[in-house]
């Protein structure tokens, strides 16, 4: 064999490899780029999918931590940081939501209003309430876990704030075709499950339009990749009310210290006894859970222990 032919047989190797390498991108080919677009920043054509597009922090702005047993202090804090426009607002939205609630709230700061308006101030009711810190806001108008300042996750109210694909930040626009790298950030994790969604605003909004296979650009934007932790299992607990639950909770928190990616979060669950509340952890280290799973068993010990005690005291047992 000449040296020519071995050269030729190592190129063609090489040219199958590089096709091997090619990478498709998906894209959607409208009639009219404009409408597509428009598509993409209306919310309502996403349907159940503008789920995937929430903003965290927002979600905690409107309804607060997923621990109950934080919310009221949250909700001193959201009012304190609300402008005087912004709390009348709130105040509006206490009183549509949880009238009876709003109507306490007016019998018990009474006292405070007359001696506001005794010291030489002129306003309403409202105007009295704005100038109260959060810690002083009467106590119908927050609610226990501040059920009554915070309105529920209900799947309606959870709508109102649905995010939306964004230009440069999911897609970009190439010719004529609004293009999805595999470079940058995927809300909907897999192309096959991207394709459903695109399908769905685009035939909600009416839009003619193809997807399309493209050939990925080597020069695509990138989204920065985050290190991947180990994954570690969610650890539960299952208590008959929420001070219980929160007790766990702060147990947990003194056992393994301040953890800024810990996320504690409250669930309640149906069981043939009633309603339940769950705690679930997540966020930890191997090692943080093995330490909370003896803690677990630590309490779960001193409640019988405390069970036994009371039946003891009441006769019941010896």
């Amino acid at each position: 064999m000449k040296l020519t032919d071995i050269l030729r047989e190592i190129e063609g190797e090489e040219d199958g490899m590089n096709q091997l390498k090619v990478r498709y991108d998906l894209a959607v080919q409208p009639a009219d780029l404009n409408a597509a677009l428009d598509a993409l920043n209306d919310t309502k054509n996403y349907g159940i999918y503008a789920q995937n597009m929430r903003d965290p922090k927002a979600i905690v702005k409107a309804f607060g931590p997923s621990i109950p047993a934080q919310k009221a202090g949250a909700a001193w804090k959201d009012w304190d940081s609300r402008t005087d426009d912004e709390k009348a607002f709130k105040l509006i939205d206490i009183k549509n939501r949880v009238p009876e609630a709003w109507a306490a709230t007016e019998k018990e700061a009474e006292a405070g209003y007359e001696k506001w308006q005794a010291e030489g101030n002129d306003g309403s009711l409202n105007d009295y309430l704005f100038t109260l810190p959060g810690k002083s806001l009467p106590k119908d108008l927050v609610g226990r876990y501040g059920a009554n300042y915070y309105p529920m996750k209900t799947p309606d109210n959870l709508k109102k704030y649905a995010g939306k694909l964004e230009q440069d930040v999911h897609y970009v626009v190439k010719d004529d075709k609004i293009v999805f790298p595999s470079t940058l950030e995927n809300p909907y994790k897999t192309k096959p499950y991207l394709s459903k969604v695109l399908k769905t605003i685009m035939d909600n909004a009416g839009v003619d339009f193809k997807l399309v296979d493209i050939e990925q650009d080597v020069e695509a934007p990138k989204t920065i990749e985050k290190p991947k932790a180990d994954a570690v299992p969610q650890l539960s607990v299952t208590a008959d009310d929420m001070d219980k639950i929160d007790k766990v909770r702060k147990a947990f928190q003194k056992e393994i210290g301040d953890v800024p990616t810990a996320k504690y979060e409250t669930e309640p669950v149906e069981t043939p006894e009633g309603r339940k509340y769950k705690l679930v952890v997540t966020g930890i280290s191997a090692d943080q859970r093995q330490k909370l799973l003896i803690k677990k068993s630590t309490l779960k010990e001193e409640q019988d222990w405390e069970m036994r005690r009371m039946l003891v005291r009441a006769g019941i047992i010896k």
